[in-house]
């Protein structure tokens, strides 16, 4: 195989070059590639979406405000994180800390706390004990078959999910004897390099999917640096009587420096982070038909993580020793559950209904430095009380169809070992007013059980709270869909939602019930059907967060705009801005805030450059950046200038 390789410096001249490979392409007068508007699949009944009822349906009896990638539309992004996918969506915001190669990166759905987005792979919920929050940025994307997003609470039917829930499914295990799979390379600026390998198969009644990943940067900026290991597989057995019993395994192991933190300050040492996030988790799953009308899923799984938050004084500091340790903080949790769920279905009836439970442990050990240990008047090391927790829930989902008119009520109640039990209704509908015309609303009841490290455990500066109750929600959204143009589709969305009982911090960072925060705002996109081999999509979206207790009201907004070429000789190209503003409630951090005034772009471009009946080489060349626009968290944690890297694929 042939040793991908890239080199080309920080100038202007990389981005000059890029476009003038580009500017052929879009003058080509090809007939337009075989592709409709994006939006389009509102309409399309062979589309299928499950993360709404936790059973598969046509997306046009989706009440739920639902966005859906597909692993197409990823690989034609050449992204290097999830995050980077998911901040392209209307009403989704991505905070990356720090904004470089593969940095930490939290999800926020419209305007909620990062906390309140469920994310989930393989039926494993991510979210961590220790923050609430999911890391989403170092999962390999390779993997991902399908990513399904709901937006605005989805309680009825997944529990503690106000802010929205994010649904990852992952490649199919192989159909035939003869294996297929993909060796991929890609090769960048400052050290950054990706090497991919992924095979699938199948061996009598056995199918298979493996993959293996490594991904490094000597950072794009300041002193950052990311290494990560990443490997994944599933196995799927056939049993008699159309029966699945199938395995999942994963494990990744991120290491990345943030930043220096120069404070400058004879109060409190100048400090560089050091991050590791080891994790792993197994799942087993038995699917089978009972009856011709009643199916049954079982699973299980199993994940377990560390999170190490290492501090080392620096040179700069005013106070202090420099290389001495500031403090070290490792954090473990492990988490259980298993799941049962049925589906029934008729010509104009689903039925979905099951239950799950789940058992969360957490604990911190931490080792303080001299420095702080003379200042803090703390001990050599800290071990905590540990925390636990059990959730058990059950719900019913019914999905009926009248016609033009699609209901989908849903009623679900859970139980938290510590916080509050509570129950979550919710009504949706969906209304064809005409072909080319699809209405939807849902009201919904929607609640957040309390962050466990909120509520139990912690070391000696913790003073939990277990009398902390859930967050509650109510929640209104209503949506139009439209593609009465034929080389247009448009689609709208407004949500208001009420939260009661809202977390607040008291000096001491012990969180108390608060006020009424209130989130509202719309989301607009619209795409175009493919003209000369060129399409346009483009979204909006702006969330007003109204928070009583501080009396201030703050704004989210983003807007996205991507223009693509896809032409019938394999060229296929892509240039995507975006601008987005973060109001003061998410942006928390050390450091004066920067803000984008420009629109950030990145631009790629890609060809296959060979084909055959036993193997297909595809190069491509991205450029980030591309006009040095600054969208920067802090001080501390600004986004790298212009930067370029190239990868080449090999398909067998």
């Amino acid at each position: 195989m042939p040793h991908p390789y890239f080199f080309c410096s920080r100038t202007s001249a990389s981005a000059t070059f890029f476009f003038l490979a580009l500017l052929p392409t879009l003058s080509s007068a090809a007939e337009p590639a075989e592709s409709s508007a994006p939006l389009s699949m509102y309409f399309d009944d062979s589309q299928m979406v499950e993360v709404a009822t936790r059973t598969p349906k046509p997306l046009r009896q989706v009440a739920e405000n639902v966005s859906i990638i597909t692993a197409e539309e990823i690989e034609a992004m050449h992204a290097q994180s999830l995050g980077e996918v998911l901040s392209r969506l209307p009403g989704v915001f991505v905070y990356s800390s720090p904004p470089d190669f593969n940095g930490g990166s939290q999800v926020f759905i419209q305007g909620s706390q990062e906390e309140h987005v469920l994310v989930l792979i393989d039926g494993v919920r991510l979210n961590s004990a220790m923050s609430g929050a999911a890391e989403v940025s170092h999962l390999p994307l390779r993997i991902i078959e399908r990513i399904e997003i709901i937006k605005g609470p989805a309680s009825s039917a997944w529990g503690s999910s106000q802010g929205g829930v994010i649904n990852i499914l992952t490649k199919k295990t192989g159909s035939s004897g003869k294996p297929t799979g993909t060796v991929s390379g890609s090769f960048g600026e400052r050290q950054v390099a990706e090497y991919e390998a992924d095979l699938a198969g199948k061996a009598g009644k056995i199918g298979y999917y493996l993959y293996a990943g490594q991904q490094d940067s000597n950072g794009l900026k300041d002193d950052r640096y990311y290494d990560s290991g990443r490997v994944y597989g599933k196995v799927a057995v056939e049993l008699p009587r159309s029966s699945t019993l199938t395995f999942t395994g994963s494990a990744l192991d991120p290491h990345y420096r943030t930043t220096d933190v120069t404070l400058g300050s004879a109060g409190f040492p100048d400090y560089n982070q050091d991050i590791r996030d080891r994790n792993h988790f197994l799942t087993a799953n038995y699917d089978t038909p009972l009856t011709g009308s009643l199916h049954l899923n079982l699973g299980a799984r199993q994940y377990e993580r560390t999170f190490i938050d290492n501090r080392i004084i620096l040179p700069t500091t005013l106070t202090g020793t420099p290389e001495d340790l500031l403090y070290k903080a490792r954090w473990q949790e492990k988490s259980k559950g298993m799941n049962a769920h049925l589906s029934w279905q008729d010509d104009w009836q689903q039925i979905s209904m099951g239950g799950e439970m789940n058992r969360s442990e957490m604990g911190t050990t931490t080792d303080y430095g001299p420095w702080t240990q003379t200042n803090w008047w703390v001990p050599a090391q800290d071990v905590s009380k540990p925390g636990y927790e059990e959730t058990w829930g059950v719900y019913l989902n019914d999905t009926m169809t009248f016609g033009r008119l699609t209901l989908t009520p849903g009623l679900r109640y859970d139980h938290h070992s510590i916080s509050k039990s509570m129950v979550s209704p919710s009504l949706g509908a969906t209304f064809k007013l005409r072909e080319d015309t699809l209405l939807r609303a849902v009201a919904a009841r929607g609640f957040q059980h309390p962050i466990l490290s909120y509520l139990s455990g912690g070391g000696i500066w913790d003073i939990r709270n277990p009398a902390l109750k859930p967050e509650i929600v109510t929640s209104w959204q209503m949506g139009v869909e439209n593609r009465s143009l034929p080389f247009l589709s448009l689609k709208f969305n407004t949500f208001l939602h009420s939260i009661k009982d809202t977390w607040w911090a008291d000096g001491f960072g012990t969180y108390w019930n608060g006020g009424v925060t209130q989130r509202q705002g719309f989301e607009v996109e619209a795409a175009t059907t493919p003209w000369h081999n060129l399409s346009l999509v483009a979204n909006n979206t702006y969330a007003l967060i109204k928070p009583e207790n501080n009396g201030e009201d703050v704004a989210t907004t983003a807007t996205n705009l991507i223009v693509r070429y896809q032409d019938q000789q394999g060229w296929r190209g892509e240039l995507a801005g975006q601008y987005i503003w973060w109001d003061t409630l998410h942006t928390g951090g050390l450091g004066q805030y920067g803000q984008t005034e420009n629109l950030v772009w990145n631009a790629s471009l890609g060809r296959t450059v060979y084909s055959s009946s036993f193997v297909s080489c595809d190069l491509y060349a991205k450029v980030y950046n591309l006009f040095n626009g600054a969208q920067d968290n802090s001080a501390w944690y600004q986004s790298p200038d212009r930067w370029v890297l190239a990868g080449i694929k090999l398909t067998f």
